[in-house]
């Protein structure tokens, strides 16, 4: 057998081992990035959803003086921290301070239903809207997250 045939057949098994292993690495790779992306985005669900039940609870809460301030256990019995603290630990810092920003506003909603503002006063619509905002903002961000991963 002629050497070039030898060496022409090494080279070709060599590229082939290569081609294979490269493929296997960037097929490993978008596997990859699609499972982190898609546990973002159901972290990112969750504590959207656990956030939008705290503030529909939260809408139909009596006026309760007394319990005004003490939002962070009412929001806490709706899984809304540990929700936060998940998006914490997956979520770039934007999202992050979003997120809490949006449970602050929410908070802020609870401290207003229970102080006792109506639904047509000034300060109940004021804190629904700040809830409003600070969600759509946060679900921008969000989705920018999702588009980069």
């Amino acid at each position: 057998m002629q050497w070039s045939t030898m060496v022409a057949t090494a080279v070709g098994t060599v590229l082939g081992v290569v081609s294979t292993l490269v493929a296997d690495h960037i097929r490993w790779n978008r596997d990859t990035s699609e499972r982190d992306r898609e546990a973002l985005r159901t972290a990112f669900t969750g504590y959207l959803a656990a956030l939008a039940q705290a503030r529909d609870a939260f809408s139909r809460t009596e006026p309760s003086p007394e319990r005004v301030g003490k939002g962070h256990v009412a929001i806490g019995e709706h899984g809304v921290y540990g929700a936060q603290q998940q998006l914490e630990l997956m979520a770039q810092r934007p999202v992050a301070d979003m997120a809490g920003r949006a449970t602050l506003s929410v908070l802020d909603f609870h401290d207003v239903v229970l102080a006792g503002h109506d639904s047509d006063s000034a300060e109940y619509v004021h804190a629904w809207r700040a809830a409003r905002e600070n969600r759509q903002a946060l679900i921008e961000e969000m989705k920018k997250a999702l588009r980069r991963s």
